[in-house]
């Protein structure tokens, strides 16, 4: 008995994008909508925060000399007891864009995750009514807050690091910029794997979030060899995708001087528009690849019949005589 060849999940995982062209337009939705809210708060927060500055006459006369030593001296006195200030309204800032975007991603990835674990589910296995929004925002959280955490301890470690490389102690710089660094970066990476992959099983099995990430475990230790490689083979995509988009993102610069600036301004921007969809259109499809995944081990397999090879006939022996 031979097995048909059946479909890959890597192959699966675009194939999915082109059955169903809504997902990518979902996808671009919620991650377009939360970065421009993510960059109207942050101009405003900057701007609400330089409007807050008071500058007096004689900085605005030393600001007006365009001397390197006169304009050192009024930027100090500008902002001098602003930076508490400046810190708390950044700390709020950056509370309020975590929750943001925890639901934004929790809105958005369950419901691209419905609809894929509804394509590639067998017919005999009911399709996912629930959300499960609370474990997957739950989880998206905590993503959130261990890449903020282990972000803030190797910047910590890396200027504690060359503190210590300024005092001559060579033996601590190196394990804190180098081992501390490294390991801090390497922990944070596994961790919001694990957290980014569990809103995957929340959907397709129906658990909580402490369910999922134990499923999340299980799947990346079954699978780890070919997670790796795709995982790679999605890198190398992503890098040729954004070397492309650069060179052509270089492109108009050749118009200086034929067409207005802000036409020029205006091309380039589109480019970078261009190459976000394309970047959205990738992670939606290792996200095909990694639904269609789950479910091989489950696909019928095709028989083909095979041919029964039947034995010559036996001449009798009366005619050998």
């Amino acid at each position: 008995m031979s097995r048909a060849s059946a479909p890959t999940p890597f192959r699966d995982g675009f194939a999915a994008l082109g059955h169903e062209p809504a997902l990518l337009a979902a996808e671009l939705a919620w991650r377009w909508c939360f970065g421009f809210s993510a960059l109207v708060l942050g101009v405003v927060s900057i701007g609400l925060y330089l409007d807050s500055l008071k500058v007096s006459k004689a900085d605005q006369f030393l600001l007006g000399t365009v001397q390197p030593q006169l304009l050192t001296e009024a930027l100090r006195h500008i902002f001098r007891g602003s930076l508490s200030r400046f810190l708390l309204e950044q700390a709020a800032l950056i509370f309020g864009l975590t929750l943001l975007w925890s639901f934004a991603s929790a809105v958005g990835r369950a419901a691209t995750l419905r609809r894929l674990v509804a394509m590639f589910s067998s017919s005999d296995e009911p399709e996912p009514t629930e959300w499960h929004f609370c474990s997957i925002f739950l989880l998206q959280l905590m993503r959130a807050m261990w890449t903020q955490i282990a972000l803030a301890v190797g910047i910590v470690l890396f200027v504690y690091g060359s503190v210590m490389a300024g005092r001559e102690r060579p033996l601590a710089a190196a394990l804190s910029i180098s081992f501390g660094v490294g390991f801090a970066a390497l922990v944070g990476f596994y961790l919001n794997w694990y957290l980014g992959i569990a809103p995957l099983f929340c959907i397709r099995n129906g658990v909580g979030a402490r369910d999922a990430v134990d499923q999340a475990l299980s799947f990346s230790a079954a699978h780890s060899g070919r997670l790796f490689l795709m995982g790679m083979g999605f890198f190398l995509l992503r890098l040729v995708w954004a070397g492309t988009l650069w060179l052509v993102l270089l492109a108009p610069l050749n118009l200086a001087g034929k067409i207005n600036d802000r036409w020029i301004a205006l091309l380039m921007g589109m480019i970078v528009l261009v190459y976000f969809a394309g970047a959205d259109l990738l992670n939606l499809a290792r996200w095909g690849w990694y639904v269609s995944l789950t479910y091989e081990d489950s696909r019928p397999v095709e028989e083909v019949p095979s041919q029964t090879v039947q034995p010559p006939e036996m001449l009798p022996l009366e005619g050998l005589a």
